[in-house]
């Protein structure tokens, strides 16, 4: 499969890639948005994500409503933008739901601030919005929250992946929680992880030391160092983390044990990895015997090149990292070979300048996309153009 399909980059593990690719090669999709809002992307400069203050607010509800209706109900502008201008990645993930007709999409709420105008919204237990990485409580301080996350994902997975393989498909799991890259950072950083400079960005130059500076502070208002929730894992992603981040693993680890799993997403996504091993390593009580279950090899990230090729980051290095710290865990890397320096449109030509990069499972819709449709990454770039025209310019 990897002669047919030149434009899917082998990121890490590239034996493993090509497995996982021959493996859903033959297969369609089912996608799922995990979508939450946390106060992190309010700290000034982590975030590109949304063009106010105001807006960042309203980016993940947008993002559902965009694959769910082809625009988004709760934004004048039809799609969120970097402050720059350079339109969502939603555009990506956009022209793929187009090009895979009839591809099921479930949105699954971990804990936003706006409900989207959605009627299939899944709500799990312990969805709420989360507080900054700075209050080192960025769930709640009992751990409770994370928990019920995991629970709640680990269930509606093993759903999920039953149905799929039911029905010989796989699952794509994306994420859109605006401030991710900074609370990925902390996750990390609490169990352990490498990951210092190695985070991605929507931003060019990344903001690598504000993000630190935040979680070092959250560190400090708990009392806490570096890697001293690894024996615990999700209590890291309570002090330090998101609720994509807890649900998502749950799912992804749940799923895997029935059928093919698609992390649509960066370093974000690599967060998660982390905690999959992590808790592979130390599972919570009542999951031991369920997580050893688990089948990693069935488990791909998916990205943009603009995210494996970060010249601010460390996709690669930082897989490597987690696996330094959590022993091998055969999930594999691939990153989907976009590229819109040709594109007609100045707004797309801003990826190439290190903007936006990755959200909303761009990269897994588009790998998605040119497996199904039997598609390079340049015969992609029209219908995302298509789709920034009907999105952003009302065309």
């Amino acid at each position: 499969m990897s002669e047919i399909f030149p434009d899917v980059l082998r990121v890490y593990r590239p034996g493993v890639a090509s497995r996982f690719l021959n493996l859903v090669y033959n297969r369609q999709p089912q996608f799922i948005l995990t979508v939450a809002y946390t106060a992190t992307v309010q700290l000034p400069g982590v975030s590109g994500a949304g063009t106010t203050p105001e807006l960042r607010e309203l980016t993940a509800t947008a993002d559902v409503e965009i694959l769910a209706h082809g625009k988004a109900l709760c934004l004048l502008g039809g799609v969120p933008s970097n402050p720059n201008g350079a339109p969502g990645p939603s555009i990506i993930t956009r022209a793929a739901f187009d090009l895979i007709p009839g591809m099921p999409y479930l949105p699954v709420d971990a804990g936003l601030k706006n409900a989207p105008a959605v009627s299939n919204l899944f709500r799990l237990d312990g969805a709420a919005p989360a507080q900054a990485v700075t209050t080192g409580r960025a769930l709640d301080s009992d751990n409770n929250q994370a928990g019920r996350l995991f629970t709640a994902g680990w269930k509606l997975g093993e759903d999920l992946g039953q149905k799929c393989a039911t029905n010989n498909r796989y699952l794509i799991i994306g994420e859109s929680v605006p401030g991710g890259t900074t609370t990925a950072l902390g996750l990390l950083l609490a169990l352990g992880v490498d990951a210092e400079d190695k985070v991605s960005s929507s931003m060019p130059g990344n903001a690598h030391q504000l993000k630190l500076a935040a979680v070092n502070s959250g560190l400090a208002a708990i009392g806490k160092n570096k890697g001293d929730f690894a024996a615990n894992p999700l209590a890291g992603a309570a002090a330090l983390g998101d609720q994509m981040q807890p649900a998502v693993a749950g799912m992804a680890l749940s799923a895997s044990r029935f059928c093919p799993v698609m992390l649509g997403g960066g370093t974000q996504m690599a967060a998660v990895v982390a905690l999959m091993a992590a808790l592979r390593q130390t599972p919570p009580q009542d999951y031991a015997e369920l997580i050893s279950q688990a089948q990693p090899e069935n488990i791909a990230l998916a990205t943009t090149r603009w995210v494996s090729a970060d010249p601010t980051a460390d996709l690669a290095g930082l897989a490597a990292a987690i696996e330094d710290k959590f022993g091998p865990f055969p999930a594999c890397y691939l990153a989907a070979n976009l590229d819109f320096s040709s594109s007609q449109y100045e707004g797309m030509r801003y990826y190439e300048q290190g903007f936006v990069k990755e959200g909303v499972g761009a990269g897994a819709a588009a790998i998605a996309a040119m497996l199904g449709a039997n598609l390079t990454a340049s015969e992609l770039l029209p219908p995302i153009e298509r789709a920034y025209e009907k999105l952003c310019l009302g065309l």
